[in-house]
């Protein structure tokens, strides 16, 4: 940024010297020549706005970037038509000079706006994408020359759309004068100048526009997958490494449905931010364009009905028919964004709710719950019904207005412009050319009113993300702050205990193990009276569980494996059930199958490949055994086991630690159970002793021999 201000700089300064130096007087230079004195002298003002901009939002600073690139390319562009470089073909399609000065408004109005709370908030999800070190990816491959880091190639695609944009702007600023000359050629009947516009002027801008429309579809796709990819991917990884999705319903945050966050919100929230931002300082650019336009056409204006003339009065009225009606919009309008909130809110518990039927199909038929799910489904979308109809409600009153504000917006222009038109004050091109330049400035500063139901989805959404970034952010924060300490022991032979006090989420203490050591190679049984924190201390030496303090040490290089009641399947092939949460190909048919054959669960050794809902398919009993199945393959040094034989039988359950004990002999296995037929299949027996403290220690307790 700071090179880019100093070449601004001097090339404001290199042709203002020359402007004065041709002209023989800065006042001749300030009336007109090549480049007017106004370009190189908001130039200056445009490099002090980029080097002051090098500490705001990268989001934000592309768009200063691209505006300060704007200024120099069409500066030089009109200082070369100009001094007659350019063929008078190329001239006549060239914006005025002023354009060229209006990119310093632009970049003013961003660097100004980086600085609202609610744009902070916006930059803040934005940001990331652009400080990407990651390797670009393969998406939207044509761009490939733009860099090999994903940030940069994303900054230079929205450099290239905003390009895209402002050249937009500056076409539409030419049509404006065709519509000029086209006009007065037919007030005047004269043909050759009517099919010069027609050929030479139209048909080569059209053709331009259409070929710059058609890229933009293509750039902004491109940049619209990459961003999405990049975003979901890291909002993904961050939300599952180190716990985090499990530490944030402990810690009571209300982030209902990351599921629709991560795949739907981030989705949206590009897409919005996107149209949006851009859609917006096109708009910018349109209105200080125009505004300049309308002005010089309406220096002379004549009240209608009067003879009473009002420099600029167009200009003053497009302004407060734009502000009274942006006003009334928002008053019609803003209830929409907290319906907006709820409506994303009701629609995804809906839809959980049906996914979730889905998934315990079977034991609602047992039970025969049809009915209660029924009621519960219909309550469910009844809140999405009367929400959607709150937002239908709001939007009704609201196009009706905007509607109406611009159908009158239309008409305004000939109305108070025929006056003059009658008197023979202005031409037919005049007439024609201040209407369109009415009707840009009002679309430009209503853009407020036509945006009001977009803007409110996407404030409704940026508030979805920033809670869910914040919540991800304090369960992070909780782990980090987490008193309980998992490290490797050097020289030790024991998984240790020491000072570990548990807490619950609302900090009420249960569990208070002072010192205690699972030896290697020696099986133990916890047992104890239920909420006694037994499955709360295995997450704690999982490293999963944020609320307590103390230590727990495992030997180096030592791995530790803990199975709950209820496994994870996850949805996919049978090889991937088996082989979670390590990945498939790690372990070949012939390892997997042995493993399936030792927890018996022969029946499904040839379909491994099959796809489908394995979570459904199989029993309870059935999902226990292929978690076991896991832990065959896995062999890791110890093995938790959170009541994982529960559903068994007891024969099957004493099969399945008999084969525990075969296959994986190196495994120390420690065990949270309540029968006392898992007594005689370890070597040890501790139970959770309330202490008269009220909290939970592990004691030692005489268990008879194994058979």
């Amino acid at each position: 940024m700071t090179a880019l201000s100093l070449v601004i700089g001097a090339f404001s300064l290199a042709t203002l010297f020359f402007g004065v130096a041709r002209g023989g007087s800065f006042g001749d230079v300030l009336l007109g020549g090549p480049l007017p004195a106004y370009v190189p002298l908001t130039g200056a003002v445009l490099a002090a706005i980029v080097f002051l901009s090098r500490s705001i939002s990268p989001y934000l600073r592309i768009f200063v970037t691209m505006y300060a690139l704007g200024f120099l390319f069409l500066a030089t562009l009109s200082l070369l038509g100009g001094l007659g470089f350019l063929p008078q073909m190329v001239t006549e399609l060239l914006p005025p000079a002023f354009s060229a000065s209006a990119a310093a408004v632009f970049a003013l109005i961003v660097y100004g706006v980086s600085f609202i709370p609610v744009i902070r908030t916006i930059t803040t999800l934005a940001d990331p994408y652009f400080r990407a070190e990651t390797p670009s990816s393969d998406f939207g491959r044509p761009f490939a020359w733009l860099g090999s880091r994903e940030g940069r190639v994303g900054a230079r695609l929205v450099g290239l759309l905003i390009g895209i944009n402002f050249f937009q702007v500056a076409m539409n600023i030419r049509f404006n004068s065709f519509y000029r000359d086209l006009f007065n050629a037919l007030q005047e009947k004269n043909v050759d100048a009517f099919w010069h516009q027609i050929l030479g002027v139209f048909a080569p801008l059209a053709a331009i526009w259409i070929a710059v429309a058609v890229y933009e579809i293509f750039v902004d796709n491109a940049l619209l997958i990459r961003w999405r990819s990049w975003l979901t991917q890291r909002t993904t990884r961050r939300w599952l490494e180190n716990g985090t999705h499990y530490r944030i319903p402990l810690l009571g945050h209300e982030t209902d449905n990351p599921d629709q966050r991560i795949q739907a919100d981030i989705r949206l929230f590009i897409d919005q931010l996107m149209s949006l931002s851009i859609r917006l300082l096109s708009q910018a650019a349109t209105l200080v364009s125009f505004v300049i336009i309308l002005w010089h056409l309406s220096r002379d204006f004549v009240l209608p009905g009067t003879e009473i003339t009002m420099p600029g009065f167009l200009v003053w009225l497009v302004i407060v028919y734009a502000v009274v009606g942006t006003w009334l919009t928002h008053l019609i309008g803003r209830p929409l964004i907290g319906l907006d909130f709820r409506q994303e809110k009701v629609e995804a518990d809906f839809r959980f709710s049906l996914a979730r039927l889905r998934e315990y199909g079977e034991q609602v038929a047992l039970l025969r719950g049809e009915k209660a799910e029924t009621a519960r489904l219909e309550r469910s979308f009844t809140e999405v019904a009367r929400n959607f109809l709150q937002i239908l409600s709001r939007r009704m009153k609201l196009t009706s207005f905007t509607a109406g504000y611009n159908q009158l917006s239309v008409i305004f222009p000939y109305v108070l412009a025929a006056p003059s038109y009658f008197m023979g004050r202005i031409t037919l091109g005049v007439f024609q050319q201040t209407a369109n330049a009415f009707s840009q400035v009002q679309s430009a500063m209503s853009f407020f009113i036509s945006a009001y139901v977009t803007l409110a989805a996407f404030k409704a959404n940026v508030d979805r993300l920033t809670t869910f970034n914040d919540s991800m952010a304090e369960a992070e924060a909780a782990g980090l702050a987490s008193g309980i300490d998992v490290a490797p022991q050097r020289g030790g032979h024991a998984l240790a205990l020491q000072g570990m006090r548990l807490a619950l989420p609302d900090g009420r203490e249960i569990v208070d193990v002072k010192d205690f050591a699972f030896e290697e190679g020696r099986s133990v049984l916890i047992t104890g009276p239920s909420g006694s924190g037994k499955s709360t201390m295995f997450r704690a030496i999982a490293g999963i569980w944020p609320f307590g303090r103390g230590h727990v040490e495992i030997p180096v290089g030592k791995r530790v494996m803990l199975i709950p009641q209820k496994p994870y399947i996850p949805v996919g092939t049978l090889r991937a059930a088996v082989t979670y949460p390590g990945l498939d190909e790690h372990y070949d048919d012939e390892a997997i199958r042995k493993a399936l054959l030792a927890v018996n669960l022969g029946q499904f050794v040839d379909k491994l490949d099959i796809e489908d809902y394995w979570g459904q398919r199989l029993s309870g009993g059935e999902q226990q055994r292929l978690s076991l199945a896991r832990a065959l393959l896995a062999k890791p040094d110890w093995l938790l086991l959170d009541e994982a034989t529960a559903s068994l039988d007891e024969p099957m359950e004493a099969a399945v630690y008999d084969i525990l004990k075969r296959e994986l002999p190196d495994t120390t296995v420690v065990s949270i159970g309540h029968r006392s037929t898992l007594i005689g299949m370890h070597d040890r027996q501790v139970v959770m002793t309330k202490e008269p403290d009220g909290l939970y220690d592990l004691r030692d307790k005489n268990a008879a021999a194994p058979a």
